[in-house]
């Protein structure tokens, strides 16, 4: 009988091991400063006028903004970027509205999740410039 208890913990804290290890999954960006998840330059961005405008955030070949129904941004998201293949290329948790990436050029998908809605966009990252992208959550009113 011990021996059944003893193996019964073990099981379960293997899978509280790995339950919690899928949670933290998602990288958490630092907020305003370059970073690089799975080989993709990356930044979380774009809360304030400074933020917004400074120039490194021009070199990245995307820009990615979550947006609210009255135009407001919204920041706190779990975000993934996907390949047009499928291929998991970006999951971070962004703190802020922006999230650059200097991803090479092709079709993508990026999926938001803020406070359990979840939106996808589909774009291309360009061989030169940024694209734009605006991932918006039309149900999300007020601030």
């Amino acid at each position: 009988m011990k021996r059944i208890t003893f193996f019964f913990c073990l099981a379960v804290a293997a899978v509280i091991a790995w339950a919690a290890a899928k949670a933290d999954d998602d990288v958490a960006l630092p907020d305003d400063e370059p970073t690089t998840v799975n080989g993709v330059d990356v930044a979380c961005t774009g809360v304030g006028d400074e933020a917004r405008n400074d120039p490194r955030w021009r070199d990245y070949a995307v820009r990615i903004e979550f947006a609210g129904g009255e135009a407001q941004y919204l920041a706190d998201l779990d975000i993934a970027i996907t390949d047009s293949g499928g291929a998991e290329v970006v999951e971070a948790r962004c703190n802020s509205p922006w999230l650059v990436a200097d991803l090479s050029p092709g079709k993508y998908v990026v999926t938001g999740t803020f406070q359990g809605l979840t939106k996808t966009a589909k774009f291309t990252a360009p061989a030169s410039g940024q694209a734009r992208v605006v991932v918006r959550f039309p149900e999300v009113v007020g601030n």
